[in-house]
């Protein structure tokens, strides 16, 4: 028998029909966030105010303490649009790893996907700065009377070891354990915040240009002032995962839906599954439900306290589950830079496992996350350049178009060859205006490349001067930058073929590359020189060229 010890976590309206501390306000007082129809008003405000905690200049609104003999007054203004009661969070947490294996996530470790390069911010109780199994760039704390935004309840910390604990054969191993971590402290030592500290933390991430923001807190009532900056993160491209809620009554009554944030459109939403794939008793569903990931008997980075000294705990939670998803959705913007938050949960979407009734349903969504199998969307299954594209792209020799496909059947242009052949002889790829070719464009993405490459004698240009970086590059052409670039010698025998005519320019690039078996004729024994080559069979014979266990 399971015994659940449930914390209540989430965003607790500051009134008299909801859970307030009695010591957090003087009692004739109350907690709001005023919205102005047009520009703030501060002289109105002085006047009216008890205490101005956060101005938020973009939504013409602030978070302010006021007495409660002017809330009518207030609301009647013909300056104010709106008055909201300020909302208090806190974490979501039930205390008590598998969830990296379910979530398939050495499939995109195979392709080198670890999120490096991505920025992730956890808006939270802070992260332990000092955590040996965490590697925390830099963050904020939005907290009063807090200097530091490290972590001094756990919550955050726990939650960032899910996404980011490092690898490092100790502790833990996180999804994305190479991402640019930042912790944002917006609840305290309790697990316990204002609304106003969140959307502060909120903004903060956007002003920083963050990636994805995890959110494993949770509110009864929606409010009108998150749900537009969660749409400003939306509308700057970034993911926002939110945890779903654990099973707690809200004035007495259980939800039928997911709780806030979770539930605003601009957010994806994760409830809580077992290890047996099953939506545990804790976790909130709904129409508005996106996902479900593990969120039972999580291990993971904790602060150390006198009870636990170790620096590791393991909870259960929907807190727990949603930090799987944000470390997905890092691995995905690994992948797909180019893509928005929009296309990053598409992408969610389709490579989630059903759980459950067939399709999006009200207990797990449209299912468990999955990490990627294939960092391309134009790759589904396994093809024969597998293995070389695979190799090419851990050592960051290739890269996909803007669109997330890698079009392994079009044909390769010079530029695209010479760039591959740059990136894997690390030669300079700075843009140039000292290119040898006046039809190479001094800011082109190969320009540094073909410059390079230039000098070192590995290509040339055309009898007229040009290089012509666009158009398609033919088989002879190839074997020649190879054989050039990686100082290929003729080995004894090998096959000779019957078109490559011993006065062919090539034919010395030829007969090294095949008798080295990194390239190979057709079965009539010709080898046609003059064909072009696709983007598939120059990564394979890349591959081959860099490393002879491949051929």
């Amino acid at each position: 028998m399971r015994i659940f010890v449930i914390v209540i976590i989430g965003l607790f309206l500051a009134g008299s029909s909801n859970n307030v501390l009695a010591d957090e306000l003087p009692s004739d007082n109350q907690r709001v966030i005023i919205g102005f129809k047009e520009e703030i008003d501060e002289n109105m405000l002085e006047e009216r105010t008890y205490e101005i905690h956060h101005t938020f200049e973009k939504l013409d609104a602030v978070s302010a303490t006021v007495p409660i003999s002017s809330l009518n007054e207030l609301k009647q203004h013909p300056k104010v649009k709106s008055v909201e009661d300020e909302q208090k969070v806190s974490t979501e947490t039930q205390k008590v790893d598998w969830g990296y294996e379910s979530t398939m996530v050495e499939r995109s470790t195979e392709w080198g996907l670890t999120g490096e390069g991505i920025k992730v911010a956890v808006i939270d109780t802070g992260i332990d700065t000092d955590h040996p199994d965490l590697d925390v760039v830099g963050g904020e704390n939005f907290v009063e009377d807090v200097n530091s935004y490290d972590d001094d309840n756990g919550h955050g910390t726990h939650v960032a070891g899910v996404i980011a604990a490092k690898d490092n054969e100790k502790g833990v191993l996180g999804v994305a354990p190479d991402v640019d971590l930042y912790g944002v402290k917006s609840l305290d030592d309790e697990g316990e915040g204002w609304e106003a500290q969140i959307i502060a933390g909120i903004y903060w991430a956007i002003d920083q240009e963050m990636d994805v923001i995890n959110l494993s807190l949770t509110s009864c009532n929606t409010s009108n002032t998150m749900k537009m900056v969660l749409e400003e993160a939306e509308a700057e491209g970034i993911s926002v995962v939110a945890a779903s809620g654990n099973k707690i009554t809200c004035d007495g009554e259980y939800l039928e839906d997911v709780m806030y944030p979770a539930r605003y459109n601009s957010v994806i939403s994760v409830g809580a599954i077992d290890d047996n794939n099953e939506t545990t008793l804790f976790s909130y569903g709904g129409d508005s439900l996106d996902f479900v990931a593990p969120g039972e008997s999580i291990n993971s980075t904790y602060i150390q306290t006198e009870s636990n000294d170790s620096g590791y705990e393991t909870l259960n939670g929907t807190s727990m589950a949603a930090p799987y998803v944000s470390g997905l959705a890092v691995l995905y913007k690994q992948a797909f830079p180019h893509f928005d938050a929009n296309q990053i949960k598409e992408m969610l979407i389709e490579h989630s496992l059903d759980l459950g009734e067939k399709g999006k349903d009200f207990e797990y969504g449209h299912g468990l996350t999955q990490s990627l199998e294939f960092p391309f969307v134009d790759i589904q299954k396994e093809e024969w350049f597998q293995s070389y594209v695979n190799k090419l792209y851990v050592d960051k020799v290739i890269k996909g178009f803007e669109d997330g496909e890698f079009r392994p059947d079009n044909k390769i242009s010079r530029e695209e060859a010479v760039t591959m052949v740059g990136r894997a002889l690390e030669l300079e790829d700075a843009q140039t205006t000292n290119n040898p070719f006046p039809d190479v464009d001094s800011d082109a993405y190969s320009a540094g490349y073909i410059a390079s490459a230039s000098e070192l004698g590995i290509v040339e240009g055309l009898p007229n001067g040009e290089f012509q970086p666009k158009k398609s590059i033919r088989r002879g052409d190839i074997a020649l930058i190879i054989k050039r670039a990686f100082e290929l010698t003729q080995e004894s025998g090998g096959p000779t073929f019957s078109d490559v005519e011993d006065h062919y320019y090539a034919r010395e690039a030829i007969e090294a590359l095949s008798t080295r078996e990194i390239i190979k004729g057709y079965p009539d024994g010709t080898f046609k020189p003059y064909s072009y080559v696709t983007r598939a069979e120059f990564s394979s014979l890349l591959a081959k060229s860099q490393d002879p266990s491949f051929r």
